[in-house]
């Protein structure tokens, strides 16, 4: 009997010291939070965005011959600068002047029979209204006129394509450009088709940069974007985006256009741009019934403030009144409603 009260007084005390426990707990939560706060307005950012990039040129010619002829000069070394027009290959052009040659006086040949049909067609005429020939060799005059002027056509087309031929004896730079191969040599015989000179495009450079789905919408809206590479800067501007979705690295393609000077074609660097929008460090978010917001002071009490589209990890955009304080040490133990204390006068950091 004595052993039974001895344990139920035993039972008593530690009921009692639980419940003095629990009541130190509950007096503890009770009173405020400290806290430290700093103003929104001195934590929002401009996120800056980056991709890697690539000079593009705009045209690379491999120039080839398009007859078949010796080389008589290649005018041209690796490296140097050309002009639009600029002669950069002569080929002999003895055979091609020889067929063009013979085209015309083949021509002049088919103009003579023509005129000498015409004539014939006009007497024949005149003879039947005399009645001195008969209907079918009228018909015959005519027939002879229509093959002259047929004749007279195959010729002067056979004297343009000649002409055509004998033009491409001098190969001329399309446009503004650099040599950067030079395959042929002075004395050696060109095939048609044969590459003689590659050129490189001066002028009209652009960038191109795989972007991620979540990065597009940011260039799209950014008001200043750059080309960044090797410790200089290039602005540049959106030329056009590619209809096309790369399946594998899940990025689209877009053109961007030098504004003000170029990098030269090959070079590697980033694009760069700024978010429309002012943004909140992700490492002032947390999460309270399973949204994540901030905490702002009101007074005494700390106001948890859901941002419906933040995501973990990632900066927020923040639709509040920048002069807002918000907690920034800490928020980790609050909840809506918490009381809280901070020793900063006026309640800043």
């Amino acid at each position: 009997m004595f052993y039974t009260s001895r344990i139920r007084l035993g039972h008593a005390l530690a009921v009692g010291t639980l419940l003095l426990t629990l009541t130190g707990m509950h007096v503890a939560l009770a009173e405020p939070v400290p806290v430290r706060t700093m103003r929104l307005a001195d934590l929002l950012e401009v996120p800056q965005y980056s991709a890697p990039a690539t000079v593009m040129p705009h045209n690379t010619p491999r120039l080839a011959a398009e007859i078949d002829a010796r080389i008589l000069e290649v005018a041209v070394e690796v490296g140097d600068p050309v002009i639009r027009g600029q002669v950069l290959v002569r080929l002999d052009c003895r055979r091609s002047d020889s067929v063009l040659a013979a085209a015309r006086a083949a021509l002049e040949r088919t103009k003579t029979q023509q005129q000498f049909a015409a004539e014939q067609l006009t007497r024949a005429r005149n003879l039947k209204k005399n009645k001195s020939i008969s209907e079918e060799l009228l018909d015959q005059r005519r027939t002879d006129l229509a093959v002259a002027e047929a004749d007279r056509q195959s010729a002067e087309e056979a004297v343009r394509q000649a002409a055509i031929d004998s033009g491409h004896c001098e190969i001329k730079a399309p446009f503004d450009a650099v040599v950067t191969e030079r395959l042929a040599s002075t004395g050696g015989f060109a095939n048609r088709g044969t590459v003689i000179v590659g050129l490189i495009e001066a002028s009209g450079q652009e960038v191109s940069a795989a972007l991620r789905h979540e990065q597009i919408a940011g260039l799209r809206a950014a008001e200043s974007i750059s080309f960044d590479a090797n410790g200089d800067q290039y602005p540049v501007s959106v030329r056009a985006w590619l209809p096309l979705a790369d399946t594998a690295s899940r990025t689209r393609e877009v053109r961007l256009a030098f504004t003000a000077g170029s990098a030269i074609a090959g070079t590697a660097g980033r694009i760069t741009w700024t978010g429309p929008h002012q943004l909140l460090p992700a490492d002032y978010l947390v999460r309270r019934d399973g949204r994540l917001g901030l905490f702002l002071l009101e007074g005494d009490r700390a106001r948890f403030v859901a941002l419906p589209e933040a995501e973990d990890g990632r900066p927020a955009r923040v639709m509040l009144d920048p002069e807002s304080l918000l907690i920034t040490d800490g928020r980790q133990r609050l909840s809506d409603g918490d009381e809280v204390w901070t020793n900063t006068p006026g309640g800043g950091s």
